[in-house]
C-alpha cells in the first residue's frame, strides 16, 4: 500500500486536504478523486494528488475531472 495526499485548490489555496490515504496504486486514486470532483461547486478549482515521496502524479481541473470520469452526464 502507498500513501497519498489529496488537496483541492483555488487561488493557489488549499482548500481541501486529506493526507495520508493508503491505497494500492496510483490508479486507485481516481475514485477518490471523482467523489472531490463532485463535491466542489468552486469553479476555477483543481485537485492535487501526491505521492509519498511529496511528488506530484496527478493534477487535473475539477471541470476536466467530471467530464472526463462521467462522459454521458448532461
Amino acid at each position: 500500500m502507498e500513501c497519498y495526499d489529496f488537496e483541492v485548490i483555488k487561488d493557489d489555496q488549499t482548500i481541501i486536504a486529506e493526507r495520508s490515504v493508503r491505497l494500492r496504486n496510483t490508479k486507485a486514486t481516481w475514485p477518490r478523486i471523482a467523489e472531490l470532483a463532485n463535491a466542489i461547486d468552486t469553479p476555477g478549482c483543481f485537485i492535487r494528488v501526491k505521492d509519498q515521496f511529496g511528488e506530484t502524479v496527478i493534477q487535473v481541473g475539477v471541470a476536466s475531472a467530471r467530464r472526463y470520469l462521467y462522459p454521458f452526464r448532461a
